[in-house]
Order: structure tokens, then sequence, then C-alpha cells
């Protein structure tokens, strides 16, 4: 039998259909936190369409993606020169690591595993908790925290920006998951506080990933300096065109987060029938804690083989404990039926309640 290989990210479908010999199109993805939604219909139509017309096509893309950045700008009421658009969050925090070129960064743990490769691949050093803050010159607060979507408030954000600030450390607040608790943001504080970048996804959120859109917000000068790391189009036309579409579907982020909380909710309570320890989360996916007697890579590759399912194994995030974690995502009402059905029987009916943490 073909072994499945671990993963970095979530979401590669296509080498886990590879690896385990199973077509592309059945499996059911619980490994990457994407809106099940998709596109809104006027962004998708948008697509669609401006894909067909050569015009769009032949042209270079507006260097300064001039439609989102307003729409952006309006909605977090800052400046346009305060933010920067680039292919996804992860582009941008490589962006950021080089523009504010820190020596070392302190990254809380477990964390994604993307700051810790830019840092080390700009030369800086990663220090992690439980040292104290004062080691780094760099820190990275992520809100809600991935994996465990645990959020902070917004005055909590507040004050860990200024206590960092206050020691002389910049700070990279990487809020991709924030439009699930939209009341949590400090997206626009950053943009009057020096040394200070929030990073934000568009893609996740409006159910895209493929399209890779993301942007940053920060003081003038920083965001420049971000900007200088960026290539000259970093995004498609067309991607930016349905981006700007979607961010215009104000309904359609209502209905997300209020779809994502009852979902969520009631996928929660069904993994804790199961036995499983689920922690608390603000955002589209769940970290889950397995029983003694149920390592998480087996558990992983019995979902897929046996049921098409992919689920997030989290031994490469750092700072846990290994073989014991899972996260999933917060998919549509069926979907999240279809995994504990699975898991059900992965753990053999009342199994896993005997072992339960």
């Amino acid at each position: 039998m073909t072994q499945i290989g671990t993963y970095t990210h979530g979401g590669d479908v296509e080498r886990v259909a590879r690896e385990a010999g199973i077509p592309v199109e059945r499996l059911l993805d619980f490994s990457a936190n994407v809106n099940p939604m998709g596109l809104p219909a006027r962004a998708a139509e948008r697509l669609a369409r401006e894909a067909r017309d050569p015009r769009i096509v032949s042209h270079y893309p507006n260097p300064e993606a001039s439609e989102l950045r307003c729409l952006l700008s309006r909605q977090l009421d800052v400046p346009g020169e305060c933010i920067a658009i680039g292919a996804g969050a992860d582009s941008l925090i490589h962006a950021a690591v080089r523009a504010l070129r820190p020596r070392r960064c302190l990254v809380l743990m477990p964390a994604f595993s993307e700051y810790e490769r830019a840092c080390r691949t700009y030369g800086c050093e990663v220090i992690t908790l439980p040292l104290a803050a004062e080691a780094g010159d760099l820190i990275v607060l992520n809100n809600p925290h991935n994996p465990t979507g645990a959020c902070a408030t917004r005055a909590e954000m507040l004050d860990r920006l200024d206590d960092a600030r206050a020691k002389g450390c910049s700070v990279l607040a990487d809020e991709a998951f924030i439009d699930y608790a939209p009341h949590a943001a400090i997206t626009s504080e950053a943009a009057t506080r020096s040394g200070v970048v929030a990073i934000r996804s568009l893609t996740k959120f409006f159910g895209c990933p493929g399209l890779r859109v993301g942007y940053a917000v920060a003081a003038p000068e920083t965001t420049r300096s971000l900007t200088a790391q960026l290539p000259p189009w970093p995004v498609t036309t067309l991607a930016l065109n349905a981006l700007a579409e979607a961010l215009r579907d104000e309904g359609y982020a209502r209905e997300t987060i209020e779809r994502n909380r009852q979902a969520r909710t009631c996928l929660s309570a069904a993994l804790t029938r199961l036995g499983v320890h689920v922690f608390p989360s603000a955002a589209n996916f769940l970290f889950l804690r397995l029983s003694d007697g149920f390592p998480a890579l087996p558990i992983r590759d019995q979902l897929i083989r046996e049921h098409a399912i992919v689920v997030r194994e989290c031994d490469s995030f750092a700072g846990i404990e290994r073989g014991r974690y899972l996260r999933v995502a917060v998919r549509q009402e069926s979907e999240n039926a279809r995994l504990i059905e699975a898991l059900a029987s992965v753990f053999g009916g009342s199994s896993c309640q005997q072992h339960r943490p």
C-alpha cells in the first residue's frame, strides 16, 4: 500500500489523491480552511465574463490595483497608500519580513509554518515562547490563532501591540481569518502605528484560494518598503477584479459569518459527543485533541483511504505534542455530517468514549 505523506500545509488534494490512489474529484477536503460557499455569484460572473474578454487578458494588470485598493481603503477607513496588495497572505508575510529586516523574531507556538520559513529564509533567527517577548525585535501575533481558532479581543490585541512597540519590537499581525470575527480586527490601527504590519487574506473568506489575493496594512513608509519587496504585477487582473466584486457583496459576508457560526457550533457538539476534545474557535476551523489510543496520522490516513475525506494532521505545527491533534475545516452541514459519520466509523463507535481526555 502506498504511504500517504505528511504535509506542511492543508489543501494539497492532488498530491493526496495521487499517493492514496483515489480520484481527486472524490476527495472531500477538510484540511484547508476555505469558505464552502465559494465565490459570491456576482464575483464569479465577472470572473467568467472577463476571462472571455481578450482585452482584459492581453494587457498587464493595473500595478496600483486601483479598484480593489479604493474599496479596501473605504471599508477600512485607511489611506490607500497604507495598503499593499499581494498574491495571498503568505507572499505578504515574506515581503513584510524583508521590509522590516528583523534580526530575531518571536513566534508564539503552535504557529503557521510560513512565519518561521520566511524568517529563516532571510537570515532572521526564530525564537519561540515561553521565552520573554524582549527576546525578539519582531513579534508575530496571529488572530484568530491558527491552528487552534482562539481569538483575542480587539482590546487585548491593541494592548499587545502597545506592549511590543514600547519594547522597541516590530509586530506582524496575521489576521488571515479575522473576517469571521470582525469585531476583533486591528487592521486599520496598523496604518497609524509605525512598525506594525497587519496582513489579511481575501481568498479564504471568499472561497477562492486559487486566485491568490491578500493585502497588508501599515504606515505609509512601511507600506512602501513592503511594496518594494513584491513583484511589479503581483496579482492578475482577473483575480483583482473578482475580489473587488466580492468585497462589494456585504450580504455574502453576513451570510457567511452566520452560516459558519451555526455549522461550527453543530460540528463542535457532534465531535464532542464522539469523545474528541474540541478547542473553542472563532474561525472556520476546529482544533481537535484525540483520545489516547487514536494517533492522528493513522486516523488521517484511514479517513482518506476508507472515506475519501482529508483532514489536517498537525505534526507540522511546532510546539504541540506530536500525533495527538487534527484540524478540520467547517464546511456545509451535509459535508460536516459525512465527516462525523466517517469518524464514528474510524473510532469504532463507543470505543473513543472510553479514552476521552
